[in-house]
């Protein structure tokens, strides 16, 4: 397996941490006067922090060689004859705190803001635990199977995974989904608009994982790193430029300041 992070898996990396920040400046610039800021605030993080932990792994420092004599994890009655394998532990950095931010850019547009306390506002608290909750765990057990040498540690770490993500799915795709209908037809319509063109890229992660050195080792990990970060791009710059323009759609331009 790959150990040394090549020219072309740098290249992308590169074009990853610039892609990030130049997204992270065009939500600044998109998002600047709407009404409801919160939405800029957290596409903006998504970015910035994306950026960051991309430069991180450009640098050649968010990286580490997983082998038997090297990984905790690794159980002492592996074969002696595993390979070591290069694993970008930045991604999951990145990950757990970036998805839990882009769940909250959605699921705030199927919400209605909530005043007071209440059995309504305990619940829907409760609801939006479960969708960080379960999201989090999602990238942790995902990250122990990347970590992981033993086959069969490896892939049940990743069912596990993918148990979570459905659980994600459950709930944005169920509740919320179905709270966003409440609120009229325009609000919907993003709502399921957002929610169908993130589904689908975040399907293309477990994918992935299986397809890449983490999982079979059907393609490598150049082609691995170059489709991380596009899809990274997409799910992150892209969807956040998407969320700012609808909400502002719906919202329409701020009042004028001095406005009777």
């Amino acid at each position: 397996m790959e150990t040394i992070m090549t020219t072309s898996q740098e290249t992308w990396l590169w074009i990853g941490t610039a892609g990030m920040a130049l997204g992270a400046l065009s939500i600044q610039i998109v998002g600047h006067g709407m009404t409801q800021s919160h939405h800029r605030v957290t596409s903006f993080f998504v970015c910035a922090i994306a950026a960051c932990l991309y430069l991180l792994m450009a640098q050649g420092q968010g990286d580490i060689i997983v082998s038997k004599a090297t990984l905790a994890l690794t159980p002492l009655g592996i074969g002696a004859d595993v390979s070591a394998k290069l694993v970008y532990f930045a991604r999951y950095i990145d990950w757990i705190v970036t998805t839990p931010l882009l769940l909250i850019g959605l699921v705030t547009v199927g919400l209605k803001p909530l005043s007071g306390g209440g059995e309504q506002t305990r619940e829907r608290l409760g609801l939006v635990a479960g969708i960080i909750g379960a999201d989090i765990m999602m990238i942790l057990t995902g990250l122990f199977g990347a970590l992981s040498l033993d086959s069969t540690h490896k892939y049940v770490w990743f069912a596990v995974s993918f148990g979570f993500f459905i659980a994600v799915l459950a709930l944005v795709w169920g509740p919320v989904r179905a709270a966003a209908a409440e609120q009229g037809a325009a609000t919907a319509a993003l709502y399921n608009k957002l929610l169908g063109i993130l589904t689908v890229l975040w399907f293309i992660y477990p994918v992935l994982w299986l397809l890449g050195t983490e999982g079979t080792g059907a393609i490598s990990l150049n082609t691995e790193v170059a489709v991380f970060t596009i899809i990274d791009l997409s799910a992150k710059v892209g969807f956040g430029l998407l969320l700012l323009t609808g909400i502002k759609k719906i919202t329409g331009p701020p009042a004028a300041a001095g406005a009777s």
